[in-house]
């Protein structure tokens, strides 16, 4: 399984830190959530006209939520908040289950967060495993992840996200 794990994400690593700003330094779970809580607004998506990604800082400044909108329908929803020394997020999938990932001490210039556990996940569904946010040095957002499913790891996939209008 540890094997199975580095293989899948050394590629969403490689990927994700190739044009990301030149911030190598560890970065500790409040500046983490400051970075992520910068990204409020609503953002327009590379790949697709259909998908908006907005952030929202909401519960007195204690959470960040991303809603991915397809039209005016919410499709997933993740939640950032710290919890002690941690950042954490839960992602509520459309498939019912709720991935629960912690990010690590150090992004490479964004958030990498990784599987800490789920609930209501059946056997035969994929999940969020990991996941990366780095603001880029042009404004954009790199936002990557891999989703586990029945037969293991999934190909890594990243968007572009720009702010809209």
């Amino acid at each position: 399984m540890t094997k199975r794990l580095l293989v899948a994400a050394a590629p969403l690593l490689l990927m994700c830190t190739a044009g990301s700003p030149a911030v190598a330094q560890a970065v500790g779970p409040a500046a983490q959530f400051a970075m992520l809580a910068d990204l409020q607004g609503e953002w327009s998506v590379d790949q697709t006209e259909q998908l908006r990604i907005v952030f929202e800082v909401t519960a007195g400044g204690s959470t960040v939520m991303e809603r991915w909108m397809v039209g005016d329908r919410t499709h997933s929803l993740t939640v950032y908040h710290l919890d002690g020394p941690r950042l954490v997020a839960t992602h509520y999938c459309p498939q019912g289950n709720q991935p629960r990932l912690e990010a690590s001490a150090d992004g490479e210039g964004g958030v990498v967060f990784t599987f800490a556990g789920a609930s209501d996940l059946d056997s035969s569904e994929s999940y969020q495993h990991d996941l990366f946010i780095a603001p880029q040095d042009d404004g954009s957002v790199v936002r990557s992840e891999v989703y586990f499913g029945p037969e293991g790891p999934g190909d890594p996939s990243s968007l572009i996200l720009r702010r809209a209008g």
